[in-house]
């Protein structure tokens, strides 16, 4: 019998390939890291849990993205163009038009154990670190109203090291911010989803952005953390009816969150604004 395939996520070992457009940045055949989570993968549990699929079925992503489904699926592998033919194609046409928009996701108590199943970093959840705070200063080429200058982040992360014992800041191109004490700079999925699960992770702090969807997947384990985001492209006063920008009914963790609306506080407001 053949392998059967089920394609979860497409695209370039670039997750951020292209022109630097508003909105042309991110090649059209490049699944975003969010959409996979909250769409391609619950559809793929889904239809593990109906029984439309069975383990043995071989899930095709992207390499940073293979933790999500490895304590899943007996078999997952990287994406390659036109290297496999698929059973199923989540990306293309098999959950669209089938997924109820709101409540979204209806079967998250059934699903829960296998949608929080993921292969975390054990060296990071294991390490005796105090309070820390998570800061993910988007750099993307794509969407780039969302973005905020890199010296704005690098004055917040300033104004607020002092008061946790350590500062992650999560995202490719952001290395300029470790310095080797008190800031932490982080550049996988993995390693960025077992420190928001870290049970001292108190605050998450980006604009609105794919990562922040994560922490109300797999964050908030200390049932006290916050999740701060600056709505600086006005895409939450338009669309928070929309789960893609955080409507309450895609937070399966029930992390408390903060949207500051329009206008960008300066770096030290934000600092207040954490613990307003």
């Amino acid at each position: 019998m053949s392998e059967k395939y089920i394609l979860c996520a497409r695209g370039t070992l670039d997750v951020n390939n292209g022109p630097g457009t508003l909105l042309g940045g991110t090649p059209h055949d490049q699944t975003e890291a969010a959409t996979e989570l909250m769409i391609h993968r619950l559809a793929a549990i889904h239809l593990l849990q109906t029984n439309v699929i069975s383990k043995d079925y071989t899930v095709v992503t992207l390499p940073e993205r293979k933790f999500l489904y490895e304590n899943i699926f007996d078999n997952v592998v990287d994406y390659a163009p036109g290297k496999f033919q698929y059973s199923i194609d989540v990306v293309r046409d098999v959950w669209y038009a089938k997924l109820p928009y709101k409540p979204f996701y209806g079967y998250y108590d059934r699903d829960k154990e296998l949608i929080n199943n993921i292969v975390y970093n054990n060296d990071i959840l294991s390490k005796d670190i105090g309070d820390f705070l998570v800061c993910i200063p988007r750099l993307k080429r794509s969407d780039m109203i969302r973005n905020l200058d890199q010296e704005y982040w690098l004055s917040f992360v300033e104004c607020v090291k002092d008061q946790f014992e350590k500062i992650i800041v999560f995202g490719k191109g952001n290395e300029n911010f470790a310095d080797g004490d008190r800031v932490i700079y982080v550049d996988t999925l993995q390693d960025f989803c077992s420190y928001i699960h870290h049970k001292n992770c108190k605050h998450v702090v980006s604009t609105i952005s794919g990562p922040c969807h994560y922490v109300q997947q797999f964050g908030n384990t200390n049932k006290d953390t916050t999740l701060t985001m600056i709505d600086n492209g006005g895409m939450y006063k338009q669309h928070g009816h929309d789960p893609s920008f955080f409507h309450p009914c895609i937070n399966f963790t029930k992390v408390k969150i903060k949207i500051i609306p329009d206008k960008v506080p300066a770096p030290e407001r934000l600092r207040d604004i954490l613990w307003d």
